[in-house]
């Protein structure tokens, strides 16, 4: 949703054309074996070029586009190492999975990073290929080199041989699961490039040793690997006590807290390293999102280790996170300042909750519900990103642009999407408990492996991330705030598509409904659903996937294959194309004309388009009026006639399909009453409307009507962007 779909822009459709060409071209020779081994030195040869322009890229401040290709979906291994056969790079087949088979391959060039992982590798027959690794850890989380540094060897499940662009063929590995990193004296790593290992009981104080230089290097991915093999040399009590305190301190940093607290719950206990592990085990638990269970960990170090200064610092930031996840008690306006400082903008908040559960709904599957009554404005969910692919098209934060090229489907997406499923895909790689937060998500037809864990190694399949992503993922701004205000009463923002992007687990269950009666906002990598209306217990929650109006969208061929049964498109449907036809050439004329034709055009105009409806607004609400005459009432405001203001105002309201008592200005002599909603309409960032109608009850001496005015406006803005904190200023 409010993503940017590259998939009709001229500038793409070639590529995706082309690509979809090469896919051709590659099936049609599935099962072939390559005609000649490419000589190594070729290979090489040509990874270093790569490498030179990878280098050469611009650096003048415009966008650099990437471009990544998705190849035809394929699951991931399954089998256990036991079970697997070993093949070389010489028995390889093009376009195959080979299931059931491995290959050990080690890297004879330095790798480099493009949109995938490049290198070359050889076999124990000294046969070359390059390699290609997707959905790797970024430079910034662990070394290129501590991934598959030259000499390095590593073993691929189901091997897979992959036509390449310019006709040749590499090995593809898209599954985290499909490549197993060896160590040189692992027995299954070739008698020649072996490293036979000295004293075995002293295996287990090197690879401890080993593993600190790792963590002291900042290399933690290496130094986990390094602390897991010492485990496995019989250590001494004390010894396995340290080293996987120490590996639970690596986990932390790479953020698998669950393997981190399981490191600190499972090690030998002893009088030392006590605090170590208490503070250890607090991190942990704060990372998975415990922060009730996080506090009462730090209130026995802040007991048990007065001499620990910081310990309260961190109790006291817990407990705001307990306040948050219980209670819905955010500062939302440090959350503006935090978003609009951080780059990328993941803040340090906890998600909450409210009165809302998942349910059944019909033939959308499953729905988001309202477990009590709820008022307009009324907080459901404060959702923290699952992950969050930051984009930063603005400023000194300037960063490259990648278009992700699915051609199996005709999509093409322009922005953070590729990065959305690495990030996805590793945090499920290294925190597998919270893999049915995700993979239960809307699929498609997707069929996934109905294994999740093999040799100890959690089995993720990339091409379902990729389908629920493509299916649940939200485009976002910066912050809504910035968003929809930088425009003032005047700014109708146009800006719908966003690069940025994130995954929000129970936010994607809420379905599509033009008639909605929720809205989301973003600060950061948050999500903020608000009600826009009064809503009953047991009501589904509905809101847009995208914007009532746009046609290619309506029917079950949009992206989710679902077609809108809200009374808005029941009534498109049943209103002659005649008349949709001239609703659609007012709007069109109204919105090209703008401010600079005279108001009473703009009323005729809106006169005409009023007959085009046959049902009154307050069962079908008249969305397309409703920009129009919010335009007018401002032009009306601005040119001091604040009665005609606050008729044209209402007259706006009402197209939402409000019903709305004490709000017209009474007669002379009598007093002001107090506004009334009987119904509740549609909520288009209609605190703007709020705003004009206080205005002109002000210009017009009735400050109580005005003073309630501005109270709705409150209402509205809070659902629109996700807070009140920033109101005032508006």
């Amino acid at each position: 949703m409010d993503i940017d779909d590259g998939s009709s822009m001229p500038e793409f459709i070639e590529t995706l054309e082309r690509q979809k060409e090469n896919l051709r071209r590659a099936q049609a020779r599935r099962g072939e074996k390559p005609e000649f081994m490419v000589p190594r030195a070729l290979i090489v040869a040509k990874l270093q070029l790569q490498s030179m322009a990878q280098r050469r890229k611009p650096s003048n401040g415009q966008f650099y586009f990437q471009t990544s290709f998705l190849p035809a979906a394929y699951p991931p291994s399954t089998g256990s190492l036991d079970e697997l056969k070993k093949m070389m790079i010489k028995d390889l087949h093009m376009e195959l999975h080979h299931e059931g088979a491995f290959l050990v391959v080690k890297s004879i060039t330095p790798p480099t990073r493009l949109t995938a992982i490049l290198t070359a590798v050889e076999d124990e027959n000294q046969d070359a290929v390059t390699l290609q690794l997707y959905n790797q850890e970024k430079e910034t989380e662990r070394p290129v080199d501590d991934i598959i540094g030259e000499g390095m060897v590593v073993l691929l499940k189901n091997p897979y041989l992959k036509t390449t662009s310019d006709g040749s063929y590499g090995l593809r590995v898209d599954h985290l699961s499909d490549i197993v990193r060896l160590e040189r004296h692992d027995e299954r790593v070739p008698s020649k490039w072996r490293i036979n290992l000295y004293d075995d009981s002293k295996k287990a104080l090197f690879w401890k040793n080993l593993g600190n230089q790792f963590f002291g290097n900042a290399q933690y991915r290496g130094a986990i690997e390094r602390y897991t093999e010492a485990l496995k040399h019989c250590p001494t009590e004390e010894e396995e006590r340290i080293i996987k305190l120490n590996r639970a301190m690596a986990f932390l940093k790479t953020q698998q807290f669950e393997a981190a607290l399981s490191d600190i719950e499972s090690a030998p206990d002893g009088p030392n390293l006590v605090e170590k592990a208490l503070d250890r085990k607090a991190q942990a638990l704060y990372g998975l999102g415990k922060y009730r269970e996080s506090s009462y960990v730090l209130k026995e170090m802040s007991q048990n280790f007065a001499g620990n200064t910081s310990v309260h610092q961190r109790l006291a930031r817990t407990t705001e996170r307990v306040k948050e996840q219980e209670r819905g008690l955010y500062d939302f306006a440090r959350m503006q300042r935090e978003a609009s400082s951080q780059r990328p903008p993941h803040l340090d908040f906890a998600t909450y909750i409210g009165p809302v559960e998942i349910g059944p709904s019909g033939s959308k599957g499953r729905g988001l519900f309202t477990t009590r009554a709820v008022k307009a404005g009324d907080l459901l969910l404060c959702e923290k990103a699952f992950a969050h692919a930051f984009v930063d098209t603005k400023g000194v934060h300037k960063q490259d642009l990648t278009v992700l090229i699915d051609a199996e489907r005709d999509m093409i997406t322009v922005g953070g999407q590729a990065e959305l499923i690495r990030l996805v895909a590793q945090k499920l790689y290294h925190n597998p408990s919270m893999a049915a937060a995700i993979t239960g998500l809307h699929r498609g037809s997707y069929q996934p492996v109905d294994v999740t864990e093999v040799d100890g190694i959690p089995i993720v399949d990339t091409f379902l991330i990729s389908r629920i992503i493509s299916l649940n993922c939200f485009g976002c701004p910066l912050t809504t705030l910035d968003l929809k205000t930088r425009g003032g009463n005047q700014g109708v923002i146009d800006e719908k598509i966003h690069h940025s992007c994130g995954l929000w687990p129970m936010a994607s269950y809420i379905n599509h409904s033009c008639d909605r009666n929720v809205t989301r906002a973003f600060i950061g990598d948050f999500m903020i659903v608000r009600a826009t209306r009064d809503i009953d217990g047991g009501t589904e929650l509905k809101w847009w996937y995208y914007e009532p109006g746009q046609d290619d969208k309506k029917g079950p061929s949009n992206h989710w294959g679902f077609r809108c049964d809200c009374a808005i498109c029941t009534d498109d449907q049943a209103t002659p194309p005649q008349i949709l036809a001239e609703r659609k050439r007012l709007g069109k004329v109204l919105k090209a004309q703008g401010i600079s034709v005279r108001a009473g055009k703009i009323e005729s105009m809106l006169a005409k388009m009023k007959l085009t409806y046959h049902k009154p607004a307050s069962e079908v609400p008249r969305l397309d009026m409703y920009n129009f005459q919010v335009r007018l009432a401002i032009r009306y405001l601005e040119a001091n006639q604040p009665t005609k203001a606050v008729e044209r105002g209402l007259e706006a309201l009402g197209s939402l399909g409000f019903i709305i008592e004490g709000a017209t200005m009474p007669k002379c002599g009598t007093s002001y009453g107090t506004i009334l909603i009987k119904q509740w309409g549609v909520d288009c960032d209609i605190f703007k409307c709020w705003r004009v109608l206080s205005n002109a009850y002000s210009m017009l001496g009735a400050f109580g009507l005005a003073s309630q005015a501005e109270s709705f406006g409150k209402i509205s803005y809070k659902a629109c962007i996700g807070e009140d904190a920033s109101f005032d200023r508006y």
